[in-house]
């Protein structure tokens, strides 16, 4: 097969999933979606660098969904000074909304179930329900903050370390992207 052809429906393939891998992790804000596609663009970039191995891969959607972690990771640690000023403040204008989401069939239903589960267990109770009502359910950060009686600031800090310890964490990321595959479908 043409080695461009391969690649362009590579990203045909996955651009839109890895753009919202990016938006569940960085915002939903239009300061943050140039971020997410330089970093689409840098993950395909060495997709092209790698094409000769990545073709024989037995899994190369996957792959790419690896190396975009590693690129985000990448560019959030080149930019920790100025998030660290923001804390990813992300307000309430800006949530993703998941209003547009169909009815889950009873295995999707299970599957999300246990991908939730799971992240329960890696995050800890309270932060995996912060995280999943916040960055992927869509609550607003007011809601959030009265059922837990901490402060709005607190709240988003809080998101932030918890998307900071599930980039860093490769089992954590594949629990979280199982969850908002499941959630997106």
């Amino acid at each position: 097969m043409n080695e461009e052809i391969w690649l362009s429906e590579l990203y045909d393939r996955n651009y839109a999933m890895l753009f919202r891998i990016g938006r569940v992790f960085l915002g939903n804000n239009a300061s943050q979606e140039g971020m997410i596609e330089d970093e689409i663009q840098e993950t395909f970039l060495r997709a092209w660098r790698k094409r000769n191995v990545l073709q024989k891969h037995p899994n190369p959607d996957g792959w790419l969904v690896e190396c975009f972690r590693k690129c985000l990771m990448n560019a959030c640690r080149k930019q920790a000074v100025a998030w660290k000023h923001t804390a990813y403040s992300l307000d309430d204008d800006h949530v993703p909304a998941c209003s547009d989401q169909k009815q889950k069939s009873p295995e999707e239903y299970v599957a999300s179930k246990e991908q939730i589960e799971l992240l329960m267990h890696l995050l800890g109770q309270k932060d995996a329900y912060i995280f999943l009502r916040y960055c992927v359910y869509g609550d607003t950060a007011a809601s959030i903050s009265k059922d837990y009686q901490i402060s709005e600031q607190a709240l988003r800090m809080r998101v932030s370390r918890i998307k900071k310890k599930i980039l860093a964490n490769q089992e954590l990321f594949a629990c979280v992207l199982a969850i908002c595959l499941l959630s997106f479908q």
